[in-house]
């Protein structure tokens, strides 16, 4: 298969990199456009059925936002965990909290009964990232105090997109590339988690987002079939 054989070269011959270019951790595909931010909706133009789905998420902020606390509270009545996500004390300090829609590239069926409002706009996301180890949707809320230390994603095959749903005052952010970066309640930032990024929450409360990862609008329906049935060979039972 020529995209494997593309990724297995380019994982092999990847550079270490510095915070201004992208340093996949496992692989990298050759000759899709590095660029670490993207800013909003319309940084996607180039794929505009993409940029109206985030639009369309964007005007949704406050449902999306009462849907979490709802569904929060829900989780903590029915005595439940509430998130989703088993803490890596490597990577963080601090509370970060999931609640997952896609889940290391499988849908979770419960999770429309938990927060219908963004499954709804979730499945509506073209080329949402599914059915590879790295594709994730899920809302997350870094807590009071918490970081995220610096990291990048294990290749180069998607963009991450956060819609912001709660951005407390004070110091909080990102730095992505070496550059700071500040969420704005309702304006989504999209972003090539390939490069090193890092984030803190020094505030009293949480930073609640939406995230989601969708394939590099470089690669060809093609192609992201070839990996998905990489993936998928390579998790059977031999």
């Amino acid at each position: 298969m020529p995209l494997a054989a593309d990724i297995v070269k380019s994982g092999a011959l990847r550079l270490l990199g510095s915070a201004r270019r992208p340093a996949p951790s496992l692989f990298s595909l050759p000759g899709l456009e590095a660029r670490a931010n993207w800013g909003g909706a319309d940084g996607l133009a180039v794929f505009q059925p993409l940029a109206d789905a985030i639009k369309r998420i964007e005007h949704a902020t406050d449902a999306l936002a009462d849907e979490y606390v709802a569904a929060q509270a829900a989780r903590e009545q029915a005595g439940q965990k509430a998130s989703d996500y088993a803490a890596d004390a490597s990577l963080h300090g601090g509370r970060w909290d999931w609640l997952s829609y896609v889940d290391r590239g499988a849908v979770k069926p419960s999770f429309a009964a938990e927060a219908p409002v963004a499954a709804r706009l979730l499945d509506a996301v073209p080329r949402l990232m599914t059915g590879v180890p790295f594709g994730h949707a899920f809302y997350s809320a870094l807590g009071a105090g918490a970081e995220i230390k610096p990291h990048t994603a294990p290749m180069n095959l998607r963009l991450r997109v956060h819609v912001p749903l709660s951005v407390p005052a004070g110091d909080m952010g990102m730095r992505l590339a070496g550059e700071q970066v500040r969420w704005k309640r309702g304006e989504a930032l999209v972003f090539d988690d390939s490069y090193v990024h890092e984030t803190w929450n020094r505030t009293a409360a949480d930073r609640v987002v939406l995230l989601f990862d969708v394939w590099h609008p470089d690669l060809g329906d093609d192609e992201i079939e070839a990996v998905v049935e990489m993936f998928r060979r390579a998790a059977k039972p031999k």
